[in-house]
C-alpha cells in the first residue's frame, strides 16, 4: 500500500484526533523520513505541536525556517543539511534529535497544512541518512500525507465548534430561564403585598416602582431575544431618516440619567457643533448608545464618572463612550461582541444574556458605521468609539 492510501486508511480507521496523528507521523517517518512531526496553528503567535513531544511555543513569522516561515510564505521549505536553527524552529533542542547512533538530522523539508484556503499548520519530516536527499517526488507525497493531517485537524476543530455551540446553547437554555425568572421573584411578592397588607402610601408607590422597574427588565429581554431572531433570519430592517447624532444621543443619556443619579455617577458631556446629518433610524441609533451607556452605568461603580463626547472625525461623526469602571479583560476583548459572551471577572454584576453588544455592532453595520472597544484592562475602566459616515459621504459613496 503507498503512502496516499495508507493515509486515508488512517483517516477512515483512527479512532481520535490523537491517534489519527500520531499514525499520520508515523506514517511518514516509517515512509518518507526516519522523524515526522505535524503541528497545528493556535493563532498567529502561537503553534502547537501535536506529535510527541507534545508542546505549545512561541510562532515566530520572521523566522527563516520552520512553522513560522511556511504560515508567512506558504511555501513548502525543502532543506539538504540541517542546522540547530532549522531544529530549533519546531521548539525542539538539537539534542532532542539525535538517532541512536549518535547521528544528526541531514534532511529536512516543512510543508504547510491547508484547510478551507487557510493554513492551518505544517508538517516537518527529518532523514538522518546521510545520502538522503528529498526530491520533487517526496515533496509530492509530503504533500499528500499533508493533505490528510490537514483533514484531521480541520475536523477536529469543526467537532470543537459544534461541542463549543452545544455548550453555549447549554449555557444561554439556563441563562435565559434564570434571567426571565429573577424579574418575577420580586413582582409576585409585591403583589402579594398589595394584595394583603396594608401599605402606607409610600411602600405602595415603592411596591409599585418595583413591579415597573422589574417588568421592564423583562420587556427589555425579551426584546433582545427578538432582535437576535431578526438578525439572525435577516428580518431586521431600519426605517431610514435624516438624522441630527447629537439629539440621538442627548435621549439616550436623558434614558438612562436617573439610574446614573442612583449610583452618583457622574455624567459629563462634551458636543462638538456637528451640523451634517448621517442616514439612520433615531430609534436604532437611539438603541445603540443607550446599550453603550447602560453598560457603562451598570460596570461603573458608585460615585464613578461617565463621558460621552460627540465630535467631526472627517467624512464621519464620533461618539465616544469612557467610563472607569471595571475595565475589560485582554484576553475578552477580542469576543466583546459575540453573542451570548460575558467576562467572567465581574460575577455579581453580571445580568442580561449576553446580547446587546452583539445587537449593537449588527446596527452599527446596517447604518454602514464602525465600533471598536478598548480597555487598559481590569479596574481600568473602557471606552467604546462609534463612527458613522455623514449624508454626503455615503452619497458620494455609492454614486462611485
Amino acid at each position: 500500500m503507498d503512502v496516499i492510501s495508507s493515509a486515508i486508511a488512517i483517516l477512515a480507521t483512527s479512532a481520535d484526533f490523537k491517534t489519527t496523528i500520531e499514525n499520520l507521523a508515523a506514517l511518514g517517518a516509517s515512509e518518507l523520513a526516519d522523524w515526522c512531526a505535524i503541528f497545528s496553528f493556535e493563532n498567529e503567535h502561537t503553534v502547537r505541536r501535536l506529535t510527541r513531544p507534545e508542546g505549545l511555543y512561541s510562532l515566530d513569522l520572521n523566522a527563516s525556517s520552520g512553522p513560522g516561515h511556511v504560515l508567512r510564505t506558504g511555501e513548502a521549505e525543502v532543506r539538504s543539511g540541517v542546522t540547530d536553527e532549522n531544529i530549533e524552529s519546531l521548539g525542539l533542542k538539537p539534542a532532542q534529535l539525535v538517532s541512536a547512533n549518535g547521528g544528526r538530522p541531514t534532511a529536512y523539508m516543512c510543508i504547510p497544512l491547508r484547510a478551507r484556503e487557510r493554513t492551518i499548520g505544517a508538517i516537518a519530516l527529518m532523514s538522518f541518512d546521510p545520502q538522503r536527499r528529498f526530491d520533487e517526488t517526496d515533496l509530492r507525497t509530503a504533500q499528500s500525507l499533508g493533505n490528510a493531517a490537514a483533514v484531521a485537524i480541520a475536523n477536529a476543530r469543526l467537532y470543537q465548534e459544534a461541542e463549543e455551540a452545544n455548550r453555549l446553547k447549554d449555557e444561554f437554555v439556563a441563562m435565559v430561564s434564570h434571567e426571565l425568572r429573577t424579574p418575577l421573584t420580586p413582582i409576585l411578592g409585591c403583589v402579594h403585598l398589595l394584595r394583603t397588607a396594608k401599605l402606607s402610601d409610600a411602600n405602595f408607590d415603592r411596591a409599585l416602582e418595583m413591579i415597573e422597574r422589574n417588568a421592564q427588565a423583562q420587556v427589555q429581554i425579551v426584546e433582545d431575544l427578538l432582535d437576535v431572531s431578526r438578525i439572525i433570519a435577516g428580518k431586521l430592517h431600519l426605517e431610514m431618516k435624516s438624522v441630527q447624532v447629537a439629539s440621538v444621543v442627548e435621549a439616550a443619556i436623558e434614558s438612562v440619567r436617573c439610574l446614573a443619579e442612583s449610583k452618583d455617577i457622574l455624567v459629563i458631556t462634551s458636543f462638538a457643533e456637528v451640523t451634517e446629518l448621517v442616514d439612520g433610524d433615531p430609534h436604532r441609533l437611539q438603541q445603540i448608545v443607550w446599550n453603550l451607556l447602560s453598560n457603562a452605568v451598570k460596570f461603573t461603580p458608585a460615585g464613578g464618572r461617565i463621558e460621552i463626547a460627540v465630535r467631526n472625525e472627517e467624512d464621519n461623526v464620533e461618539i465616544r463612550v469612557t467610563d472607569n469602571g471595571v475595565g475589560i479583560p485582554s484576553e475578552f476583548l477580542p469576543f466583546i461582541f459575540d453573542r451570548f459572551r460575558q467576562a467572567d471577572n465581574n460575577t455579581k454584576m453580571r445580568s442580561g444574556l449576553g446580547l446587546g453588544l452583539a445587537i449593537v455592532r449588527h446596527l452599527v453595520e446596517l447604518h454602514h458605521g464602525s465600533i471598536a472597544a478598548s480597555s487598559a484592562g481590569v479596574g481600568q475602566g473602557a471606552v467604546f468609539t462609534l463612527k458613522f459616515p455623514f449624508q454626503t459621504q455615503r452619497a458620494a459613496t455609492t454614486a462611485q
